[in-house]
């Protein structure tokens, strides 16, 4: 079918070209639009607990999420100067007054010391917007507001942090990020990518590739945004699997096109045609392999991790339909030109090196003769490097994400370490009651459960209707909340404290958010029973993160049987053995976990902060194991599918393994790391991000690129395949016909390589 398609291709290259302008010009109008639709956030289980919580808080109780929150700094005057309080009263006052707002709450306001801070000499006011109408978001209200809130009261700084302020600097970081990285990236690519290709033409060809992939793919994902959420990092992955992928196969088809030219002696429509029935199926099974690894992230409920899953996918299929029609259009049209400008002089004489003389062949050759030697010692390193992952801890993304000089961030770290119990982590549990939250029998169950909450160990003090004051009673309590306008705090706390049969309780505890104590403590939390008919949910940080964890301790196993499933029946449609994808998916399995190792040896513990220059937070996002996860694995078939077409290939021929195994390297090994190289600098470059968990996934993917087609491809998987000998290939007789019927394997006898 795609030699066929092949010869199709030729004659129609033309028409090709012609129909690839329009639909690019398209996507390029369409796709720019993508960057409206992203947003940001999808960290937390939607339906959880901790996510109702919050959906609770922001919509029903007065004590709502803080949107936005503000440090206002009066040094070297304290807070309470009557200058600086007449000052920061009027400027809270015209912020109240904005239709955006829904409250203010601030120290001058409220009284409570949690908002003032130690030394005196700033204060901190938490702000609410109101709910937006149809079609408009919060972050669309703090855009608005914005300018109010940057126009400083005269003799007070004002430093913006909170959820909101958070949101935005992401999203203007994430731009600024991909601008920077493409300013890296490029220049050096296509340096290296003249000589990885021999010609300057060649070279050329991938950018092309790339390019139109990746808007094909922005376009792809602002029509997915119709009907989804989608995260605004999604950019940043559809950009470097883009270029990256179009990078890859574009080698492995203009590499396999050039050696059929040769061949052929220069019969383009014939070396087309071959092409496509080799290098195009390997791309092919190449592109819904990683395809397949990318949407098993569709089935976390996470909106960050099902639509970086669909994103990547997207980019994924688009390079290969791109490399599948334009790319071989291209070739038809340029012919034996695509050497032009070349740089190796061996592409300029048509001289051709054979595979006995390429030095991957002697690296072969070299690891048949050691191979016990070379397996042991290439195991040993990978689980070497793979032991730091034992000791993983994991955390969602706050406003440490940022650089440290962000607003943001600088708020969080001032509330943290500036302000009384700020510095403490908090859980917030809404209780649900049959009847009114204020009635006489409720506020006695409550007291009831929050002494339960205070018996706690790790639980230092607790806020509700009913811990205000330690010098009143229960009945005071009762008496005063059933008397409105008896007493002006404490029918402030209610308001903010109580809607209807709902009341919040705010636990303030010893434990820093997202350490396993805390992990601990809010287990325990959740095992203390409500009193009466009271229904209790636990939100908050760490609550969050343990929600999330469950979540993917559930579906992890269930995710990574159905990819290693789908992964083993392609292999085997490829190889016709039953053998070879058991053995991908080991060697694959401790490739991945040398990576993880990396990453909490360089995060976690922080071994790479001065060098990339992040917050050291002792912890992994707990989403990115499972992104890079996916991205790796995905890739590291992309190299595995190169590697073992080649052989198959020489085997079917030969029926020799040692030669086939050989063979196969001396053809792909040169590729294989020529690709992985210019891959790395390309996802690499998100490294230079200032935003942690992207330079996660860019450091990540990078080593695991490298290490699978280093270590892996060239050593340890050539090792293995000459122990397992013949045996690689085994299949009942039945399967192999199976097999060989689908014919995905590639099937050609050329035995020259064009260098």
């Amino acid at each position: 079918m795609l030699a066929a398609f092949g010869s199709l291709l030729y004659r129609g290259r033309v028409a090709i070209m012609l129909l690839s302008v329009v639909a690019t010009i398209a996507a390029v109008i369409y796709g720019l639009g993508v960057f409206g639709a992203l947003k940001t956030g999808g960290f937390t289980v939607p339906g959880s607990d901790s996510a109702r919580v919050t959906s609770l808080l922001d919509g029903q109780l007065n004590a709502a999420n803080s949107d936005v929150v503000l440090i206002l700094q009066s040094a070297p005057l304290s807070a309470t100067d009557p200058t600086v309080r007449t000052a920061a009263t009027q400027w809270l006052a015209d912020l109240q007054a904005r239709p955006e707002v829904a409250e203010v709450v601030s120290y001058y306001s409220s009284k409570s010391p949690n908002l003032l801070a130690k030394d005196g000499q700033a204060t901190a006011a938490i702000v609410r917007l109101r709910t937006p109408a149809a079609g408009k978001t919060k972050n669309d209200a703090f855009k608005t507001l914005q300018p109010t809130l940057t126009n400083n009261p005269a003799g007070i700084q004002v430093i913006i942090g909170g959820s909101l302020a958070s949101n935005q600097e992401v999203n203007k970081q994430v731009g600024a990020d991909l601008a920077r990285a493409e300013e890296i990236t490029l220049p050096l690519v296509l340096i290296l990518m003249v000589f990885v290709f021999g010609s300057v033409i060649a070279a050329l060809l991938p950018l092309l590739i790339g390019g139109i992939a990746i808007f094909g793919a922005f376009a792809l994902v602002h029509l997915l945004a119709t009907v989804t959420d989608v995260t605004t990092f999604a950019t940043n992955v559809i950009t470097f699997m883009g270029l990256g992928l179009a990078i890859d196969y574009a080698l492995l088809i203009i590499t396999r096109f050039r050696e059929e030219l040769v061949t052929t002696h220069n019969d383009v429509a014939l070396a087309l045609r071959t092409t496509m029935a080799t290098a195009g199926r390997t791309v092919l099974f190449s592109g819904l392999t990683v395809s397949i690894s990318l949407l098993a992230l569709i089935f976390f409920p996470e909106f960050f991790l099902r639509s970086m899953g669909l994103a990547a996918s997207m980019a994924v299929l688009a390079t290969m339909i791109v490399s599948l029609t334009m790319l071989p259009a291209v070739l038809a049209l340029l012919g034996t030109r695509v050497n032009w400008l070349a740089v190796r002089r061996r592409l300029r004489t048509g001289e051709v090196l054979e595979e006995a003389r390429s030095p991957w062949f002697q690296v072969a050759r070299f690891v048949m003769r050691y191979s016990i030697p070379v397996l042991l010692v290439g195991v040993g390193v990978l689980l070497f490097l793979g032991a730091p992952f034992l000791g993983a801890r994991f955390s969602n993304p706050d406003a440490r994400v940022l650089p440290a000089s962000a607003s943001a961030h600088r708020a969080s770290d001032l509330l943290t370490n500036d302000f009384p119990q700020q510095g403490h982590a908090t859980m917030n549990l809404v209780v649900t009651t049959p009847d009114n939250s204020l009635g006489t029998n409720e506020l006695a169950n409550l007291q009831t459960y929050v002494q339960h909450l205070q018996a706690l160990p790790g639980v230092i003090s607790v806020e509700s209707l009913v811990t205000v004051d330690p010098t009143l009673t229960l009945s005071d309590y009762q008496q005063v909340y059933s008397h409105p306008g008896q007493n002006a705090q404490l029918d402030a706390i209610a308001h903010h404290l109580a809607n209807g049969n709902m009341t919040l309780v705010t636990l303030h505890i010893q434990p820093t958010d997202y350490t396993s104590e805390a992990q601990t403590l809010v287990q325990q939390v959740r095992a203390v029973a409500p009193v009466g008919n009271q229904s209790v949910l636990v939100g908050g940080a760490s609550a969050g993160l343990s929600d999330l964890l469950d979540n993917l301790g559930r579906l992890l196993p269930l995710v990574g049987m159905g990819l290693a499933l789908a992964t083993f029946l392609l292999l085997f449609l490829m190889t016709g053995s039953l053998v070879m994808p058991i053995k991908t998916l080991i060697v694959n399995t401790l490739s991945l976990s040398a990576t993880f190792g990396i990453l909490v040896w360089g995060f976690q513990q922080g071994n790479l902060s001065t060098l990339l220059g992040f917050t050291v937070t002792g912890a992994l996002d707990a989403s990115q194991p499972v992104l890079i996860f996916a991205l790796a694995f995905g890739l590291s078939m992309d190299y595995e599918v190169f590697l073992l077409s080649r052989i198959k290939e020489r085997y079917d021929a030969t029926g020799d393994n040692q030669l086939a195994v050989a063979q196969g390297l001396a053809r792909t090994g040169s590729l294989i790391t020529s690709a992985a190289l210019l891959l790395a600098i390309v996802i690499g470059a998100f490294a230079s991000s200032r935003i942690v968990f992207i330079q996660e996934i860019g450091v990540g993917v990078a080593l695991a690129v490298l290490v699978d087609a280093t270590l892996v491809r060239s050593l340890i998987v050539p090792a293995a395949m000459r122990l397992l000998g013949t045996f690689n290939w085994w299949a009942p007789r039945p399967l192999q016909r199976f097999a060989a019927n689908v014919g995905l394997s590639e099937t050609s006898k050329s035995s020259a390589i064009p260098m």
